[in-house]
């Protein structure tokens, strides 16, 4: 089962009040209120349909790329509330970085992946840029594989590894965040395995937010997991509590493989 967080008591990065959220009409999350803990993994489970990766991409305000909808309640990180109308969305996306379920890498050359947001921070020192490509290859445990190929195409590299190089682009840019949205589920066991590895190691640099359908990875890897369940959060605490000593009822079928 998970191991215990790092620290006893660690702080509260991003702190999620009264969260609701509405496409149109349809109010998809309603009253969320949980914290995200600093320099740990928190994992979002929960059937499918229930609210986990549209709360996840409220985080760096992905929903308003369409139109009709909108937010009530806050969330807070680095003593703003990020849902408010005059937030600065670049500077937001470039702290909570996103990786997706399907690998995105871009197609240019591996090096150049990686390099693509540093170029958009104005970062063009050739030095600086190559050892920040190095240091952020290093981090997604994609270094030792590719660093005889750099200038190959990003699109020549395995499934498992264009998704280490998406995270690896993210990480470049130094985020305070990383939200995985099912980023392991289209990969093969090994894979996944390298990635889960790769995050645990992670969060001494960075705090992860990982919606999974798989409740063994949310097991392994999260110091905190969220039971959602048609868009409320049913239950909210240590991994170890969630799985072996639940307080709602519901949680303990889900965990049970009950319903899902």
């Amino acid at each position: 089962m998970s191991h215990e967080p790092a620290e006893a008591e660690l702080k509260d990065l991003i702190t999620i009040e009264e969260l609701c959220f509405f496409f149109g009409d349809n109010q998809v999350l309603k009253n969320i209120n949980m914290p995200i803990r600093d320099k740990s993994i928190t994992s979002l489970i929960g059937p499918s349909g229930c609210g986990k990766t549209t709360l996840l991409r409220c985080f760096n305000r992905m929903h308003d790329l369409y139109p009709n909808n909108h937010y009530e309640g806050r969330i807070r990180m680095e003593n703003r509330n990020i849902l408010d109308k005059g937030q600065d969305l670049i500077w937001l996306r470039s702290r909570l970085g996103m990786v997706f379920q399907k690998p995105t890498p871009f197609p240019m050359s591996i090096y150049d992946n990686i390099a693509y947001g540093l170029k958009l921070k104005k970062i063009t020192n050739r030095s600086i840029v190559r050892d920040l490509v190095e240091k952020a290859l290093r981090q997604a445990n994609l270094w030792t594989e590719v660093k005889d190929r750099l200038k190959e195409s990003a699109l020549g590299l395995s499934g498992g590894q264009q998704q280490r190089l998406s995270i690896a682009r993210s990480l470049a840019v130094n985020p305070l965040v990383l939200l995985f949205d099912e980023a392991t589920s289209a990969l093969d066991p090994i894979s996944s395995a390298k990635i889960e590895e790769m995050m645990v190691e992670l969060k001494k640099d960075v705090t992860m937010v990982v919606v999974t359908h798989n409740m063994q990875q949310a097991a392994r890897i999260s110091d905190y997991t969220a039971l959602m369940y048609l868009g409320s959060l049913v239950e909210y605490g240590e991994t170890n509590d969630i799985f072996t000593r639940p307080k709602m009822k519901m949680t303990e079928q889900y965990v049970a493989g009950h319903f899902g």
